[in-house]
């Protein structure tokens, strides 16, 4: 691991279990055993270097998301959910929840970063609930977007409640609501018995149909053979 490899990774521990303020340069360098001149010389400001720690967790989240991209969405949900209560239960934050609590002393920079990790989280969450609906596994009243942002709060509750003492049992129940809402067994039998009328009425569509043309070509087969009946006569 490179020395800049080595302040990301340190600094981005120390974001994630103390907050913004509570760590500086001189703490990351006595950890990893460097001078702060040596931070300083790759992240010239506290700023860039929590600028590049967004960047290297949402490379960790994109990561994930690839390795789980051709399972089912229940699963998706699921999985996603699972890494946050596991960073919980390890009493640690991730940098939008970090960060958020003292966005009064971040700069811009540090503000708009955040602002496109959240969006990132929220597209990757919203395609994985419409795919749901789609393929009958989800079933929500609300518009896909707010039910992402709606579960992205959620989460954001778990470092809080680990922090309160609250035990993984709590988590686990809270994801188990979270799934359950979206996996109501009553809205989806209501979708999937609509979806079976939708059919039936296509299918009986299509056999009125056929049944139309079928009595079509039958008056066309009488029309020709009286013709060719007449036709007969005639020459006869």
């Amino acid at each position: 691991m490179t020395t800049r490899e080595k302040i990301v990774n340190t600094a981005a521990e120390m974001l994630s279990n103390n907050g913004f303020n509570a760590f500086s340069f001189h703490d990351i360098a006595n950890a990893i055993g460097v001078k702060t001149s040596s931070i300083h010389y790759y992240f010239p400001s506290k700023s860039d270097l929590i600028v590049e720690i967004i960047h290297y967790s949402q490379n960790i989240q994109a990561a994930l998301f690839e390795a789980i991209s051709a399972k089912k969405p229940q699963e998706k949900l699921s999985l996603l959910i699972d890494f946050y209560v596991d960073l919980a239960d390890k009493g640690q934050m991730c940098p939008i929840v970090s960060i958020s609590s003292d966005m009064n002393d971040i700069d811009s920079n540090i503000k708009l970063e955040i602002g496109k990790f959240y969006d990132f989280l929220a597209d990757w969450l919203t395609s994985v609930i419409e795919e749901g609906i789609t393929k009958n596994q989800f079933a929500t009243a609300q518009i896909p977007k707010n039910k992402s942002l709606e579960i992205l709060n959620v989460l954001a509750m778990f470092p809080i409640l680990s922090r309160l003492g609250k035990g993984r049992e709590i988590l686990i129940s809270l994801k188990q609501s979270v799934m359950g809402n979206l996996t109501n067994r009553d809205i989806l039998d209501d979708k999937i018995s609509l979806k079976a009328q939708e059919i039936g009425q296509q299918k009986e569509t299509i056999a009125h149909q056929a049944a139309v043309i079928a009595a079509q070509k039958k008056i066309i087969d009488l029309y020709e053979a009286n013709g060719a009946l007449e036709k007969w006569q005639l020459e006869k």
